[in-house]
């Protein structure tokens, strides 16, 4: 059964966040750790809280009266009752007030009462920093309800209803006599205000609308130097205008004088005399208005003290009626007192009952440890995801061949690791002198995928792909140290290879082999020289090489010229690979020109450094004039940190290997 080959090879996007998550393990690691540890850190700095725990059961009650309770037992006279027999400085460590109102409110905040679905039970909780307070305060609770619990009396109703009525007219009686009282206590005070109290508010008022522009919103007493008071005062006009003087002469000298001059000295110090006195003055205003202020609120209080004190006491009528109104309220209590005592209700039963009461907690209810550390490993799990995610998304460079073909839609041909350099020999001899490291087998590689993609193409065109163009987006990407290494190897193999230098704006692959580019392309170009003259021959390989020399100005003439056209067209017929060095296509337009020459254009990405748009428009110049064959190689790959992201390490396998020897 014939297989989907793009199905076999599509990785899920869980298979990608796996691999993302373990090439940054470190990263996630390290993050986890770190929430762990701030978990702990929190875990350990909470506080503790013991919840006690006790049972009423009510029985033979209806749900709604359980409900009822519900509410009671947790009512503000009860916490204030149980308060009181704790002691406020029992209740906590962190009070920071004394006032019952907040005291009673946090209270209520650690007690619940809960009824039990389906039953008579009602569970009551407790929580507090001390497992022994918490037990305590919740049998507090617990006895302070059942002494003031609702009873279920058996009382006859006649007798509860004419008692209801009779607390009725005692309630009556005392409301018509409190009132009374108030309204007789008001008429008292209605006086005419006399003309003393008039004016001593009058000047109060006065004061203070002087004083209110050296008050700050806090009520703090400030200088403020454009109060009315100040500014309209004549003697620190006066001052201001003396200082304007001097201010002015000051100015006038020191056009003619230095800092250090006499007269310059003299008047600085009779300004800053000037501004000392002008200070002393506006202080003194503010204080006189002062103490002002503090004399006339006096007077006034005084006066308003006096004005609303009663000059005398009820008038007769007003004694009669309310000696008339007491003697019902009293008549009336009488009557509720007596029938009281007459009609006294028989033993009642209690309608609650304690089934279980509240002992000392022994683990804390808060915080729960295992919980806080479970979900602090999560979130910071999830985090360095998201972390780890983001980084990579964020990340603008190719770290992979994966990665440059699903961006370009072009293959990735190699991956050729990095080389170290050595001050005493050439970089081009390094796979001569190394010819089973990873660089050299890598090298190997991609002129094998060459010629396996040359043979593929020959049964579809009659064109042999003989003619390879190396360029990059920018120098320094390796495309020169790349060019160097496939051509001595593959004519070390026994193949007929040219290598052409044709960056005549930066050429280098003279310098790689340690020669001098005399004869160079340029002059073939310009007719100079003959062929013959200027190919070299690299005796350890057998290489011949065309030389570049630096003429930026007729860079890209000579490369579109036909002479150039026609080389290549004579070195097809006398090579069996012919590798050109082109300048890099951001830099200059030469390489352009030369992949209308070629078979096949090669392009360089330094990996982990050239950005993804920089690459993308360096492709777009080769292909929005016709369908280049173009693949990419990335070069300059650290093996160690490349294992790290996860891109696995079978491109050093080989330099394990060494060849054995003869026998």
């Amino acid at each position: 059964m014939k297989q989907d080959v793009n199905k076999i090879h599509t990785t899920s996007t869980l298979q990608n966040i796996t691999h993302l998550l373990r090439r940054r393990r470190m990263l996630v690691l390290g993050i986890t750790f770190l929430g762990f540890s701030l978990s702990a850190f929190i875990a350990q700095k909470l506080e503790p809280v013991y919840t006690a725990n006790a049972q009423l059961v009510f029985e033979g009650q209806n749900a709604t009266f359980i409900k009822t309770q519900q509410a009671f037992i947790g009512s503000p006279r009860i916490a204030q009752a149980v308060i009181r027999d704790i002691g406020i400085e029992n209740l906590s460590n962190h009070l920071t007030t004394t006032k019952i109102e907040p005291i009673v409110t946090r209270f209520r905040k650690n007690f619940s009462a809960i009824s039990v679905p389906n039953s008579y039970l009602l569970d009551l909780e407790y929580s507090h920093h001390s497992p022994y307070l918490a037990a305590r305060i919740l049998n507090k609770i617990i006895d302070h309800y059942i002494d003031d619990q609702p009873l279920q009396s058996t009382h006859d109703p006649e007798n509860i209803k004419t008692l209801t009525r009779l607390q009725r007219n005692v309630e009556t009686a005392l409301d018509t006599l409190e009132n009374f009282k108030n309204h007789a206590d008001q008429d008292k005070y209605n006086v005419e205000p006399s003309n003393e109290y008039k004016k001593a508010k009058l000047k109060y008022t006065q004061t203070k609308i002087r004083l209110d522009p050296f008050m700050d919103p806090s009520g703090t007493l400030i200088l403020n130097h454009k109060s009315p008071d100040i500014l309209n005062s004549k003697t620190i006009q006066k001052l201001n205008l003396e200082r304007i003087q001097v201010e002015q002469k000051l100015k006038t000298l020191s056009y003619r004088y230095g800092p250090k001059h006499p007269k310059i000295i003299e008047l600085t110090a009779q300004f800053s005399a000037i501004n000392t006195k002008i200070n002393h003055e506006k202080y003194a205003i503010m204080t006189a208005i002062k103490s002002q202020y503090g004399l006339a609120l006096a007077q006034f209080k005084t006066l308003e003290q006096a004005q609303i004190a009663p000059s005398s006491g009820y008038t007769a009528k007003m004694q009669n009626e309310f000696n008339l109104l007491k003697a019902q309220a009293q008549h009336a209590l009488k009557l509720y007192t007596e029938y009281e005592d007459l009609y006294k209700a028989k033993p009642i039963d209690a309608a609650a009952a304690i089934l279980r009461r509240a002992s000392t907690p022994y683990a804390p209810s808060f915080p729960d440890k295992g919980r806080i550390l479970l979900l602090g490993t999560l979130l910071s799990l999830i985090f360095s995801a998201l972390i780890t995610l983001l980084i990579e998304k964020s990340r603008n460079t190719f770290l992979s061949g994966k990665q440059l073909e699903e961006y370009l839609n072009f293959p990735c041909y190699a991956l050729i690791p990095k080389a170290k350099k050595d001050k005493d020999k050439n970089f081009a001899d390094y796979v001569m002198d190394h010819p089973a490291s990873s660089i050299a087998e890598a090298v190997r590689a991609l002129r094998l995928v060459l010629k396996l993609r040359a043979d593929a193409d020959k049964s579809a065109t009659t064109q042999d792909s003989k003619v390879i163009t190396i360029t990059s987006s920018f120098p320094n990407e390796g495309k020169t140290t790349l060019s160097s290494w496939m051509a001595r190897l593959a004519a070390k193999s026994g193949e007929r290879v040219i290598l052409i230098d044709a960056d005549l704006r930066r050429p280098s692959i003279h310098k790689n082999f340690g020669q001098q580019n005399t004869l160079s392309l340029v002059e073939y170009l310009g007719g100079h020289n003959k062929l013959e003259e200027i190919i070299n021959t690299n005796d350890a390989s057998g290489l011949h090489i065309i030389y570049g020399r630096s003429v930026p100005n007729s860079a890209l003439d000579l490369i579109s010229s036909d002479k150039m056209e026609q080389l290549v067209r004579s070195l097809r017929k006398a090579y069996d690979l012919i590798i050109i060095d082109s300048p890099a296509c951001m830099a200059a337009s030469d390489a352009r020109a030369l992949e209308k020459l070629s078979d096949q254009l090669l392009y360089v990405v330094l990996w982990n450094k050239t950005p993804r748009e920089v690459v993308h428009n360096g492709i777009s110049q080769f292909t929005q004039f016709g369908n280049a064959r173009i693949a990419t190689v990335l070069s300059n790959i650290d093996l160690k940190k490349h294992v790290q992201f996860g891109y696995g390490n079978a491109i050093s396998d080989y330099s394990n290997y060494k060849e054995c020897p003869t026998v």
